[in-house]
């Protein structure tokens, strides 16, 4: 798409001498380069579309046949895309490697994607999936330093998806961290009853197996 916007930069200058060489003609000059922009953004419209029914199509791999959605996001990664898809594309093909259970690749995808190209929401849920994956490497210190940071920004997104089961996720390794385990069990029972099937790589059993082992900690020092 940058060869576009340089085309029409072009395009503008070129029409622009011309206009200053035809004197009072210049008013058709100015109505052709707006009829070739109204022209150049239809088609952009008409491929982004096109883009996103792909991708849309692509989604539900993730789940059913991750190894395959990574193939598949990998050949729209190899065009020329702006930076903004290509670091959501990127972000769908780390959560296709947790759902995989492969952490350690999700991180590396996840440390490709150039700081700037999410906004807003989109950082948010990126941070949010970024802390997912540290907890599950055991990078408890550097979860929580982005947990304290960004916290208020996750629990401002907008509940759709598995962003509800990945929050309460994080909140109660939160708990855990701040040793309050009555409260992370409690609230690991109700996550349990509202989400009982793992979900786009979201599985609460890693923070039970977190809760037994401090249980079984707790009952040897007795």
């Amino acid at each position: 798409m940058r060869i576009f916007y340089l085309a029409a930069l072009i395009l503008l200058v070129v029409l622009l001498g011309a206009g200053s060489a035809l004197g009072a003609n210049s008013q058709i000059v100015f109505y052709l380069f707006i009829f070739i922009m109204g022209v150049g953004l239809a088609f952009y419209a008409h491929w982004f579309k096109k883009f996103a029914e792909k991708v849309n199509a692509l989604m539900p791999l993730i789940e059913s046949d991750p190894d395959a959605y990574i193939a598949e996001t990998e050949k729209l990664l190899q065009g020329k895309n702006p930076s903004n898809i290509r670091a959501m594309l990127t972000m769908n093909i780390s959560v296709a490697y947790i759902e995989k259970g492969d952490f350690k690749t999700a991180l590396e995808k996840m440390k490709t994607i150039h700081g700037g190209a999410l906004k807003k929401a989109n950082n948010s849920i990126y941070f949010l999936n970024y802390t997912y994956i540290l907890i599950h490497l055991g990078e408890n210190a550097q979860a929580m330093d982005i947990i304290k940071k960004d916290k208020k920004k996750f629990l401002s997104l907008p509940m759709g998806g598995n962003l509800p089961r990945l929050i309460a996720f994080v909140q109660i390794f939160e708990l855990m961290q701040e040793d309050k385990w009555d409260i992370a069990t409690e609230q690991l029972k109700i996550s349990r009853e509202n989400w009982p099937d793992r979900v786009t790589g979201v599985d609460f059993s890693f923070l039970e197996e977190q809760l037994e082992q401090h249980t079984a900690q707790a009952v040897i020092q007795e």
